[in-house]
């Protein structure tokens, strides 16, 4: 019997600065094809989208959800992904890469410790896509934060830490008021996003020591595991 295909999954690494850590991707190259990459990619830091024209599909193991112009998507670091257009259509899109620890370090108590927004619920209970008609405000806010990056205003750094943690407290109350009311049955089984979020300290290790010498034990036991269990085909 053919083995099953193993999905192949990449991490993808955005330099942020210390100082304002976020980094904006805009202009008419970033247009996503119709074709699946076949492909799942993870990163570092939080992704935020802004979908302009068209419609598709994101993909995380074992799901995929529909997207249309004028959609916002939030992707928490460590969370395996892809994003493809419909037939026939490329997909015009924004991006924000920002990393909330160190952009909220001085704007939140010292006792938060909430930075991620996954911790506290399943990922299939998380909500990936808002869609403009039933959240104006997140859409108000990112596509503000966009029109300040690239028009670099006198104190645009500024303006856009505000903006940012205004959207980032709303996707953390929509997240939290959606783990409160998720049924128990909606927590992943063996090998879908929330066990690949367990591998998450290892990766933090790697991104921070990946020059000095390291073996596989290391990482299994940050993440208490037996060696060798790790979630095969990651890149």
């Amino acid at each position: 019997m053919a083995r099953p295909k193993k999905t192949v999954i990449e991490y993808r690494s955005y330099y942020l600065p210390l100082h304002f850590p976020v980094l904006l991707l805009s202009g008419d190259y970033w247009r996503i094809s119709d074709v699946p990459s076949g492909r799942l990619h993870f990163h570092n830091c939080l992704e935020i989208g802004i979908c302009h024209s068209d419609s598709g599909f994101m993909e995380f193991p074992g799901q995929a959800l529909s997207f249309q112009e004028g959609d916002i998507t939030v992707i928490p670091r460590n969370i395996p992904h892809t994003t493809y257009s419909s037939p026939g259509c490329s997909s015009h899109w924004s991006y924000l890469f920002i990393d909330p620890q160190e952009l909220f370090r001085n704007l939140l108590p010292n006792t938060w410790k909430n930075y991620e927004l996954y911790p506290f619920t399943s990922v299939r209970s998380f909500q990936f896509v808002f869609s403009r008609r039933e959240h104006p405000f997140l859409y108000q806010l990112a596509t503000s934060v966009v029109q300040e990056l690239e028009e670099k205003r006198p104190a645009y750094q500024i303006s856009c830490r505000g903006l940012l943690l205004s959207f980032y407290i709303e996707i953390f109350r929509i997240q939290t008021q959606r783990s409160a009311i998720s049924p128990p049955e909606s927590r992943e089984q063996e090998g879908t996003p929330d066990n690949l979020l367990v591998i998450s300290p290892a990766l933090d290790y790697v991104e921070k020591n990946y020059m000095q010498p390291f073996t596989v034990e290391d990482l299994a036991a940050l993440c208490h595991f037996t060696p060798p269990p790790f979630p095969q085909g990651v890149s």
